[in-house]
């Protein structure tokens, strides 16, 4: 189960984001299985890679301003 911080509570910076189909689909499942709203879980998935980009830029595992390349995603589907 999610734990929603309450750091998100009262979120105010309005922003449009969009998703592929499929991404979106398994958001909302997860929405529905955690009883959470569509918001606060993008926020804790936020919350959850800023804390793993910290860790790792700690660790010096990252190179500033960049993004790991995990590999080519054009098959996915995201």
């Amino acid at each position: 189960m999610f734990h929603i911080d309450k750091v998100f509570w009262h979120p105010n910076i309005s922003v449009t984001v969009r998703f592929t189909p499929v991404l979106y689909d398994w958001l909302k499942s997860v929405c529905a299985r955690e009883n959470i709203t569509f918001n606060q879980l993008v926020l804790q998935c936020c919350k959850n890679c800023m804390e793993t980009d910290m860790e790792e830029t700690e660790e010096g595992n990252s190179e500033k301003g960049t993004v790991k390349d995990e590999g080519d995603t054009s098959n996915r589907n995201l």
